[in-house]
């Protein structure tokens, strides 16, 4: 998504809940190409919704328990095992989650660039997929970048990034609930009209 030693300098720059927040921005919209995958093959998302609030509990100083993080580590969906059309965006929106677990226990900022790309991922899969074949990778690779879908979520990131720098320190009740707003008033990531 944003260039990923930009991401790292403008996330670097949000203390460690706002970070934590911009994970979860992102895998807010990568959510619904999980639940999608999971009504139409039976996969238990289950977890994932337990880590995603356990998460937005931690912006409250509360801490996500390791049985949550363990079940989501072996729960996420196998390209072996399905064959549906989400199933590699389900995948990546597990993978998120599970950064976004790591994240709340280590700290390490590179949970949080590798949620955006995770999400750049899921964008360029489905992109190439439009785009199909009979083009040559290297204009494959810019009709990509350039596509409305890529740029809106470069936006969309570097938004939410411009949100959180404005939130007050320490995070507050009202800042979480506005957070919490935005992140549920966002389109989903990929259309699911897939």
């Amino acid at each position: 998504m944003i260039g990923n030693d930009k991401l790292l300098v403008s996330v670097g720059r949000l203390s460690r809940k706002k970070q934590l927040a911009f994970a979860l921005l992102i895998f807010e919209r990568m959510l619904p190409s999980l639940f999608a995958f999971s009504k139409d093959t039976g996969f238990n998302a289950s977890c994932y919704v337990q880590a995603k609030d356990a998460a937005w509990a931690t912006l409250q100083n509360s801490t996500v328990h390791r049985s949550i993080s363990e079940a989501c580590l072996r729960g996420v969906p196998d390209t072996e095992d399905y064959s549906h059309e989400l199933t590699s965006f389900a995948l990546n929106a597990a993978l998120a989650a599970n950064d976004i677990i790591s994240f709340t226990k280590d700290g390490r900022a590179e949970h949080i660039t590798s949620v955006s790309a995770l999400a750049g991922d899921s964008l360029y899969l489905y992109l190439s997929d439009l785009e199909g074949s009979g083009v040559s990778s290297t204009e494959e690779d810019s009709w990509i970048v350039s596509h409305a879908l890529m740029r809106e979520e470069n936006r969309r990131q570097e938004a939410d990034i411009e949100f959180l720098a404005g939130l007050p320190e320490p995070l507050s009740d009202e800042a979480i609930i506005s957070l919490k707003v935005r992140a549920g008033t966002q389109p989903p990531l990929l259309p699911l009209t897939m």
